[in-house]
């Protein structure tokens, strides 16, 4: 991709073009605020400039959108009515005085059960949620993994050892000389979808580490939509990496 950047009223927006056998121009503002355009393969910049132009209020008002929407997924601050992410679907919150910790789903909410002389306590609450979403996302990925490694196990591959972390740029990774693979605890954030897809993927490594063409006709062989949801991830989820 070529980088490339134009200022309109004092302000500097900065673009990826990639030139495409296509007819017209293709714009977009990725969840991560980049804003990428495909163009026909013998069109100028400056032409691609003048579209920018063009686009650049509505290209504002996507990049101001998904700030708030990426503050909304990684920010918590355990208040009544706020949207907590789970499997891909939104909840409400609803911090709740009892006589023992407990977190519930119950229809659109998601509830913190606290006991009463900690419901003011927000750090406490905190260590609350944390214990109990790790714990969710290693059941899950755990399920995962098991039934993945029993269609891959023909080809070697064993049960991995499991870890659950924090991760700033990545959803998964394979450590094969550990036979290990390490996943991103916001991945529980995500679609089913797209955590079978991070599964099989860094699974598949464990075949051919790396991201060859035959790395990814393997992956192809037991998800053929694969694309679609690594395109889900990249998409609407890229924030809460």
């Amino acid at each position: 991709m070529e980088k490339e950047s134009i200022e309109i009223n004092g302000e500097k927006i900065v673009f990826f073009v990639q030139r495409k056998n296509v007819k017209n121009i293709n714009l977009k503002v990725n969840l991560d605020k980049k804003v990428t355009m495909s163009i026909p393969m013998k069109m100028d910049i400056e032409t691609a400039k003048e579209f920018i132009k063009k686009k650049a209020e509505w290209i504002k008002k996507q990049q101001n959108y998904y700030d708030s929407f990426t503050e909304k997924k990684e920010n918590i601050s355990f208040e009544d009515g706020e949207t907590v992410y789970l499997l891909g679907k939104q909840y409400k919150m609803k911090i709740i005085s009892d006589i023992k910790n407990e977190i519930l789903i119950k229809g659109k909410y998601f509830e913190i059960h606290i006991k009463e002389k900690y419901i003011g306590n927000k750090k406490y609450i905190r260590k609350v949620y944390d214990k109990w979403i790790k714990e969710y996302a290693v059941g899950v990925l755990t399920d995962q993994v098991k039934k993945y490694q029993t269609e891959l196990k023909k080809y070697n591959i064993k049960v991995p050892k499991i870890e659950i972390r924090q991760m700033k740029s990545r959803w998964g990774s394979c450590l094969p000389s550990n036979n290990k693979v390490i996943f991103n605890l916001n991945l529980i954030k995500t679609p089913i979808c797209c955590i079978e897809y991070v599964v099989l993927h860094e699974l598949s490594h464990f075949k051919y580490p790396n991201h060859s063409k035959s790395f990814y006709n393997f992956v192809t062989i037991f998800m053929p939509d694969w694309n679609v949801r690594k395109k889900i991830l990249d998409e609407e989820f890229m924030g809460v990496v």
